[in-house]
């Protein structure tokens, strides 16, 4: 399950947790699938202990990479109909449950709760247990807000009955407000409605049929060819290539005064030979739109090739291309490569042959990965380059509304999402950029639009020190917790980074117990405080490192109760070493200090 760093303790389970999602995160971006076909799932009870797999003879094993699933009586036959949901087409299906026969005993209840007596009008939460003239059993079933991986079925509470269940007298609910209730007249093989604080059942009526016509699954073969069109234009490095008289060509100089398609070409390739004819025709019409076309050889970059530039320079010219041509070399194929991670989080390698469009200033817009129609660049070009909602218009192939502009993204959420993956560097891109269109003087705390900007730089720079300490730059995360305090001098996160930094860091220019104390002091006045045994290991680690070492010793025995009582036995062996510590006369050595409280 997944866990919020801001609310978990740091110990081993949550490190592993961490180190599990980086390695995963990095395979995606080499290239590996994140999850393939994970095909629906469908287990029988066997009452024997164990489950029997049925999926291919329920119909579940559909060849679609499922993801969320929803429960409802769809038909309203009296049994639970399935709705999926896939990452691959069909993006979502419906299977009609026909298994059970008529005679099949039931009863649904739709619960409406009562807001003033403490339970929502959805009543999530609320229970329903159906009581039974003569049975042994309970039969108990809780209304979820949620079921599995964003999906959430029909809010109708389904009972399928069985032999064993006698005669329904009443249905007890307990609402989630903490009221009890009961509703009686009651009959199988109907839906009722059970309204709070009115003790009597209401049936509800049958839907109109929906036809569902059922039809085969047609799913498209795999395939490398993609035309990605990007929604934020991405500024190039410094690209250049060897023409095939061996002399060093800038593409990023050319860009200066055109659009440039970087096309990767092989000589044993016959859609290359076709694309490349087709951009010889094209030359006039591509110029006289501000393109040019840059063929580059890439059969030397296998070592099985004994390809040289004169061998490629002819076989461009058999298949009828004039234009500029050259050699790609290693560092190329390689910016070019994360050009495509940084805009395609799953990628295989680069097929041949693959092209990229640069837009005037050397604004990478669009790939296309196999074979592109001329009339697909001189449009993209034109649509791409407009002007930033251009871009993102013609990023999907579909029409809606782009919700960063009602919902911005929280840089602070985003950089953390980054540093789960250990990307720290994307970490710190999005404070930056955040940063220069935001970035203030603290402002009055009194006015609440400024208190507000106030708390949200704050955070900007206290992550920001937490992407430094990641990297083991104790200066710069001193520097950046404490410009996070300038605009919010009573953080307690920040003020116990602080403190804990100077007691502990490995940099002497860095630690300083006198001002540790000072910070810790400071901290320790927060309601709470006293009772926190994180808040006080970080004042213990204070008073060593201004050595006052039986204060250290008081305060740590306090730590050690206080996980006692919690029952915390990972953490106290922790704090039980550092008060032998601190009885020999010894602070912290910055192994220990590498992690803050």
């Amino acid at each position: 399950m997944s866990q919020a760093p801001e609310t978990s303790s740091p110990d081993e389970g949550t490190k592993g947790y961490l180190r599990a999602f980086s390695d995963l995160a990095q395979r995606i971006r080499d290239g590996s699938s994140f999850s393939g076909r994970e095909r629906h799932c469908a287990f029988l009870n066997t009452g024997q202990g164990d489950f029997a797999d049925i999926s291919t003879l329920s119909g579940f094993g559909m060849p679609s990479d499922g993801r969320g699933l929803a429960l409802t009586d769809w038909d309203h036959d009296g049994d639970l109909d399935l709705w999926f949901s896939n990452r691959s087409a069909p993006r979502l299906q419906f299977l009609q449950n026909k298994i059970p026969p008529e005679s099949s005993r039931w009863i649904s209840f739709r619960l409406v709760g009562n807001p003033a007596s403490k339970c929502s009008r959805d009543a999530i939460g609320s229970q329903v247990e159906l009581i039974f003239s003569d049975s042994a059993q309970r039969r108990v079933k809780t209304l979820h807000a949620g079921n599995g991986l964003m999906s959430q079925s029909s809010k109708w509470i389904h009972f399928g009955l069985g032999a064993a269940d006698k005669r329904l007298v009443a249905a007890k609910v307990r609402w989630a407000g903490g009221a009890e209730e009961e509703f009686k007249g009651l009959e199988e093989g109907k839906r009722w409605i059970l309204t709070q604080e009115r003790g009597q059942a209401i049936e509800a009526g049958k839907r109109e049929t929906v036809s569902l016509p059922a039809k085969p699954i047609s799913l498209p073969e795999a395939t490398e060819v993609a035309r990605i069109r990007l929604s934020q234009p991405l500024k190039i490095p410094e690209l250049s290539y060897q023409d095939f008289s061996g002399k060093a060509q800038s593409i990023t100089r050319l860009t200066a005064s055109t659009a440039v398609l970087i096309n990767l070409w092989a000589s044993w390739c016959t859609p290359c030979a076709s694309e490349l004819e087709a951009f010889e025709s094209s030359r006039s019409l591509l110029e006289s739109k501000g393109i040019r076309v840059i063929a580059l050889n890439v059969d030397h970059l296998n070592p099985d090739e004994q390809i040289t530039p004169e061998d490629a320079a002819r076989a461009l010219a058999k298949f009828g291309f004039r234009g500029a041509g050259g050699m790609a070399d290693e560092r190329l194929l390689s910016l070019l490569q994360q050009s495509i991670l940084a805009t395609v989080y799953r990628h295989h390698q680069m097929p041949v042959p693959v092209s990229f469009l640069i837009d005037r200033g050397g604004w990478l817009s669009a790939i296309y990965k196999g074979p592109v129609e001329v009339s697909h660049i001189i449009s993209d070009l034109e649509k791409l380059g407009r002007n930033p909602q251009s871009a993102l218009e013609a990023a999907v192939p579909f029409q809606g509304v782009w919700a960063k502009k009602y919902f911005p993204a929280d840089p602070v959420a985003l950089s953390r999402a980054s540093m789960e993956g250990a990307y720290l560097e994307e970490a710190r891109a999005s404070l930056l950029s955040f940063l220069e269109k935001h970035e203030a003087p603290p402002g009055n705390p009194g006015i609440p639009a400024e208190q507000k900007r106030n708390m949200q730089l704050g955070s900007v720079h206290f992550q920001f020190g937490e992407i430094f300490l990641r990297q083991n730059r104790e200066a710069e995360a001193l520097s950046s917790f404490l410009t996070s305090l300038k605009y919010t001098p009573k953080q307690i996160a920040a003020l116990n980074r602080v403190s804990w930094l100077l007691a502990t860091a490995g940099n002497s220019s860095v630690r300083n117990g006198a001002e540790s104390l000072r910070y810790a002091k400071f901290m320790m006045q927060a309601p709470g405080a006293t009772d926190d045994p994180a808040l006080l290991s970080t004042l213990a680690a204070a008073h060593a490192a201004a050595n006052q070492f039986p204060a250290a010793i008081q305060t740590t025995l306090k730590v050690i109760a206080l996980l006692e009582a919690g029952q915390r036995p990972d953490k106290q062996k922790e704090q039980q070493e550092r008060l032998k510590l601190y009885q020999q006369g010894k602070t912290l050595p910055s192994p220990l200090g590498r992690t803050a409280p």
